[in-house]
């Protein structure tokens, strides 16, 4: 990063968490995609979010981490065949996940 762009980062506010969730929500993804797919675009959020978090890109990281979130939390136990693609050991991890999330937030 250049010096130049250094300080113009530097004197940019730091984003509102509702605007990082509109960002969040902004996603391409397939409504209807095979659950594998799901599974797939989770992991790679999270990927994602981890790598922001180690360039110090923390508004980014939120917003990867929030949309991995939301696969895991909402689309996955909803999906057409979130009972015939996991196991009961997955399904009740996915529930302590969805668990530990509610008593969180």
């Amino acid at each position: 990063m250049s010096p130049n762009q250094h300080s113009q980062h530097a004197q940019r506010r730091p984003a509102l968490i509702s605007e990082l969730a509109v960002r969040a929500q902004q996603t391409d993804w397939d409504e209807n995609g095979p659950f594998k797919y799901f599974l797939r675009l989770a992991e790679r959020y999270r990927k994602d979010a981890k790598e922001a978090v180690a360039r110090g890109d923390l508004e980014e990281a939120f917003v990867a981490f929030a949309r991995s979130a939301s696969i895991v939390l909402e689309k996955l136990p909803s999906h057409r065949d979130y009972h015939t693609s996991l196991t009961n050991t997955q399904r009740h991890n996915l529930t302590l996940v969805r668990y530990f999330h509610d008593t969180v937030v």
